[in-house]
């Protein structure tokens, strides 16, 4: 998970906002995808899975509009609020509880950390090694371990092996930079890791999983 800046919501989502008896399922929500995904950088607000632009049948594949305060607690100007929606991906719904992530693990349960604070979002951390997402925060912990089942496991998929997949792809580039394989990299290349890590490609998106490579060279940098 990694920080997210919003930018202004779509014109027709202002717009809609302005007419008289306005409500969630009437406003133009392709709209609001398309925006969610260019703020995001076509990553998942929760797992940073990858999803992707239209297909050729039109629409936005494997995404859903997620509020982060859960739509049975809001009312319709809450719903309607573009501050309080994240794009996520389907988080392989249809499939038994236990296989599923994001969104539609959570269900209705509330959330502590939400990818709008940068507070939250410094309060996350990574197992090297593993790839596990984690918190020293008791709250936080139990929202990426239990409510958004964030170290999914499974036989189809592994976030944690994706996320460690994703630190030893940032490591090789780092060897092949410094001609260094023990780790003891120079400040200039983790900074210029970090500013890739950081932005957007030329077509607007962000690297993949890219929020334990954030943390690792962030704090490589600390540490030196």
């Amino acid at each position: 998970m990694r920080y997210i800046e919003k930018h202004a919501e779509p014109r027709s989502l202002t717009a809609y906002k302005k007419q008289p008896h306005v409500y969630y399922d009437g406003c133009n929500k392709e709209d609001i995808r398309e925006q969610l995904l260019k703020d995001q950088g076509y990553l998942c607000a929760y797992c940073m899975r990858r999803i992707p632009e239209k297909g050729s049948a039109g629409g936005i594949p494997g995404m859903k509009i997620e509020h982060w305060l859960p739509e049975s607690q809001c009312t319709e100007a809450q719903k309607l609020d573009f501050r309080n929606m994240l794009g996520v991906c389907l988080g392989n719904a249809g499939h038994p509880q236990q296989r599923t992530t994001c969104d539609a693990h959570r269900k209705d349960k509330s959330l502590t950390i939400n990818p709008l604070d940068k507070t939250c979002i410094q309060k996350i951390k990574y197992h090297t090694g593993t790839g596990t997402i984690f918190s020293d925060d008791p709250w936080i912990d139990e929202d990426l371990n239990d409510t958004l089942n964030l170290n999914y496991d499974g036989p189809d998929f592994s976030l944690r092996e994706n996320r460690r997949n994703a630190l030893n792809v940032c490591l090789e580039k780092l060897k092949t930079m410094s001609k260094e394989k023990t780790g003891d990299w120079p400040q200039g290349n983790l900074r210029k890791m970090l500013k890739i890590y950081e932005s957007k490609d030329k077509e607007g998106k962000y690297r993949e999983y890219s929020g334990i490579v954030i943390w690792y060279l962030r704090k490589r940098l600390r540490c030196q």
